[in-house]
């Protein structure tokens, strides 16, 4: 990252272009979302987000309550001070405070205008083929990734969190990995040196709990909120490349196969056919409910003030997953709660057989 620019930009598969200010509060969670797609200069007409401090004067705009100032190109979220706007031909997100827990309905919305959208999912290539891996964060995709690269010949990775899809692709998105106290199996090189302080496993529970009690209160303050991030115990940012060590590394892949990954009671894996529109209906909740309560709060603002059609997108996201699983192999795959250190095994086990018979 060079110093002494203005901006910062992020070519995202040439489908977005990010300018973020340099000296912007969000430029260290950017950094660990989009810092691999991070490059050298985008010209205006490349730029589809523009992420800074400043915000226009807008004189003329209509109140929804006390929530949202807005008109058919501006939108103020009051309670955060923050604005979206349009200008030209991109769209401009300015305040004072980190943004990225706000930006994933505008990222989904830029995506949508170019024929793709984001999913929650991890994804891998077999021999060019693209595996994606949707599932609720904690069911054990990460745990499924390193054992699917180490031990089925072929395979690189693409995505350990979210990825972007076409109607035929599915593109890579290698941001730094969240690495918990769980994962020291997964990732003994990670825990075997010198790094930050990470409470035991069993307490993640009990700090996820005091996290949800402690945001609310915080929201606003960016200072408190960004020392609180950077001192958390529950975790440890590493660059995609470090945790995954020598393994192959995809840019896209032809979507093959969709493996829908979810804990259940019972105590032996299960593997079930089921149909594109149950499958739909699963990935747009779950990448709903995965982008978490700010940006959700993002959407509904942008709704019920016009800058998008909610249904509108909702239905341009179903057409592009159904595009996507058209003929393809789509499968759910019921994982044992009581069996978690197991998961990553069982999951490539299952994996190759499909491939296989595919």
């Amino acid at each position: 990252m060079e110093t002494g620019k203005k901006w910062l930009y992020y070519n995202i598969h040439d489908l977005i272009g990010i300018r973020l200010q340099n000296d912007h509060p969000s430029k260290k969670s950017f950094n660990l979302f989009f810092g691999s797609f991070e490059t050298r200069f985008l010209s205006e007409d490349e730029i589809s987000l523009s992420i800074q401090t400043d915000v226009p004067e807008i004189t003329e705009y209509s109140n929804a309550s006390s929530l949202y100032r807005f008109n058919n190109n501006y939108l103020c979220l009051t309670k955060y001070n923050i604005h979206l706007f349009k200008k030209n031909n991109f769209w401009i997100l300015a305040s004072q405070r980190d943004l990225l827990t706000f930006v994933h309905p505008i990222l989904q919305m830029l995506l949508l205008k170019k024929g793709c959208c984001m999913l929650h999912s991890a994804s891998v290539a077999i021999n060019g083929l693209g595996v994606l891996l949707p599932a609720c964060g904690g069911t054990g995709k990460t745990s499924a990734i390193m054992h699917i690269l180490k031990e089925i010949k072929g395979a690189s990775f693409l995505s350990d969190d979210f990825c972007i899809i076409s109607p035929d692709l599915v593109y890579s998105n290698p941001k730094h990995f969240a690495i918990y106290p769980y994962h020291k199996s997964i990732f003994p090189h990670l825990f075997n040196r010198k790094h930050k302080f990470l409470i035991p496993g069993c307490l993640s529970n009990l700090f996820e709990k005091i996290r949800a009690f402690v945001r609310p209160i915080i929201v606003g303050f960016s200072e408190i909120e960004r020392f609180a991030k950077k001192i958390a115990p529950d975790r440890m940012y590493v660059p995609a490349r470090e945790a995954l060590g020598d393994v192959a590394f995809s840019d896209n892949a032809k979507i093959d196969t969709l493996l829908l990954l979810e804990r259940y009671s019972g105590n032996n894996a299960v593997v079930e056919n089921i149909s594109s529109k149950w499958v739909r209906s699963r990935l747009i909740g779950n990448w709903l409910y995965e982008i978490g309560p700010y940006s959700q709060e993002m959407l509904t603002a942008m709704s019920g003030t016009g800058i998008i059609d909610l249904s509108e997108y909702f239905s341009q996201m179903s057409t592009i997953i159904d595009s996507a699983c058209h003929n393809k192999t789509i499968k759910l795959l019921k994982l044992p709660k009581m069996l978690p250190q197991k998961t990553g095994g069982i999951i490539t086990e299952i994996l190759k057989e499909i491939m296989k018979t595919n």
